[in-house]
């Protein structure tokens, strides 16, 4: 009996203690039960929220190419404006350049032939001193001649170079040093020529065969430049801004526009002309041997 009322205690306190286990370890606490029960859901997206979801992706995607492809166009839109614009620039330019190198060509020329043909005009010119027109005779020769040699050898190297930064500078500046330079000198060179023949000879008309024929070599030279040097400026700087724009789009490996490159023979000749001139001048054919053609003639 006594042993079945220990077995009974042994029971009853293995009981209380596994009742005891069972709660600490299955049942939640006061604390945690208190932290569940006011703890915010997590949020879940219901499959048609994670549906619309998705679907944004790639229409955000298509907006953002789309507005990109906009933009792009509306650069490319104003790049070709702006290469337009400098066209309409240098068109217009050019039409004002040859216009008054036309005539300042129709003029000098008048003046040779009236001097040729008719006589010393204008008569003022008889009263400017010998030296005076033989200074600047010199001077004019030596910036025409040095000028036209200079920007061939200058010009050629730039060709060579297929760099657009160095041939938009040089075609931009060419009229300017033809303007400047080259056109002054042979102005001043031919109206100094001419009063010096009348002056020392009496007038262009009687002065010794080798001065004829140096006028007129000038204005086969100027006839030559007009014809292959001015008229290729223009296409030239155009070609060259078109490729200087592929150059600020980054594209690599240009090379100089064939119009440039061939601008060269155009030059090669001009300087064999500037030869010829001063070969009669220090030579004098015609004065001092007779000119080849004579015995034809």
């Amino acid at each position: 009996m006594l042993l079945h009322s220990k077995s009974v205690a042994v029971m009853a306190l293995a009981a209380a203690a596994l009742f005891s286990i069972g709660v600490h370890s299955f049942a939640p606490s006061t604390q945690n039960a208190r932290l569940r029960t006011f703890s915010p859901p997590a949020f879940t997206a219901s499959p048609f929220e994670q549906r619309t979801i998705d679907l944004s992706t790639p229409t955000q995607l298509f907006l953002k190419t789309k507005t990109q492809i906009k933009t792009k166009q509306v650069v490319s839109t104003n790049d070709a404006m702006d290469l337009a614009a400098v066209q309409a620039e240098v068109d217009e330019a050019k039409k004002v350049e040859l216009i008054l190198l036309g005539l300042w060509g129709i003029s000098i020329s008048a003046f040779i032939l009236i001097n040729n043909f008719h006589g010393p005009w204008p008569l003022i010119m008889k009263q400017v001193p010998e030296r005076t027109y033989f200074l600047s005779h010199m001077i004019g020769g030596m910036l025409f001649a040095g000028g036209i040699i200079l920007t061939t050898c200058i010009e050629r190297a730039v060709a060579k170079s297929n760099n657009p930064d160095v041939l938009q500078f040089w075609f931009t500046k060419v009229p300017e040093l033809d303007g400047l330079i080259v056109v002054p000198a042979l102005t001043v060179s031919m109206i100094s020529g001419t009063g010096l023949s009348i002056v020392r000879y009496g007038g262009l008309n009687i002065a010794p065969p080798h001065i004829g024929a140096i006028f007129w070599t000038l204005i086969a030279f100027m006839s030559w430049w007009a014809a292959t040097d001015l008229t290729t400026q223009g296409p030239s700087l155009k070609a060259v801004e078109e490729m200087y724009e592929k150059y600020e789009q980054g594209e690599v490996g240009l090379e100089t526009p064939k119009v440039v490159s061939d601008r060269h023979l155009s030059n090669v000749v001009s300087c064999f002309f500037i030869l010829l001139l001063y070969s009669m001048m220090v030579l004098k054919p015609g004065t001092y041997f007779p000119f080849p053609w004579d015995h034809w003639t």
